[in-house]
């Protein structure tokens, strides 16, 4: 006489391996995911520049421009926090460290604070950073 096999065992044994195979497969696929480069924005020229702030909701009037240069490293607490909003947003300002920038700096027209201005930090044309922020308390908040 032969002995079946457990086949409730052999049943929960599949489905366990199975599942470590999907969670595998998952695992993997979200870190290829993950290492791609976001997509860059590129914001060539100043109608470029208003209408990207437009699409976020803002009516904005003519910029104060400055030269800047990318800082190498954000070691003050106002700095980590720049920092943090810009990767909530989607950018990478460490991959620009140390290079040439350029801001503008636009009033916010149409928002509900007097002093609210809307900055873009460009490198070349390639927008790295962005805020929105009230000129007075200089409390900070993602654009989009």
């Amino acid at each position: 006489m032969c002995k079946q096999p457990n086949k409730p065992f052999l049943r929960i044994g599949t489905a366990l391996a199975l599942l470590l195979l999907l969670t595998g497969l998952f695992l993997l696929r979200s870190r290829q995911s993950a290492a791609l480069p976001k997509e860059e924005i590129l914001l060539a020229d100043a109608q470029s520049r208003e209408a990207w702030l437009n699409l976020c909701g803002w009516c904005v009037g003519a910029p104060e421009v400055s030269e800047t240069c990318v800082p190498s490293e954000w070691k003050t607490p106002a700095g980590q926090c720049w920092l943090r909003l810009q990767h909530q947003q989607g950018f990478s300002p460490e991959q620009y460290a140390g290079s040439h920038a350029v801001r503008y700096v636009y009033p916010a027209e149409n928002a509900a604070a007097e002093n609210c201005r809307a900055e873009l930090l460009l490198c070349g044309d390639v927008l790295i950073g962005a805020q929105v922020y009230d000129a007075e308390t200089q409390l900070m908040r993602p654009v989009r």
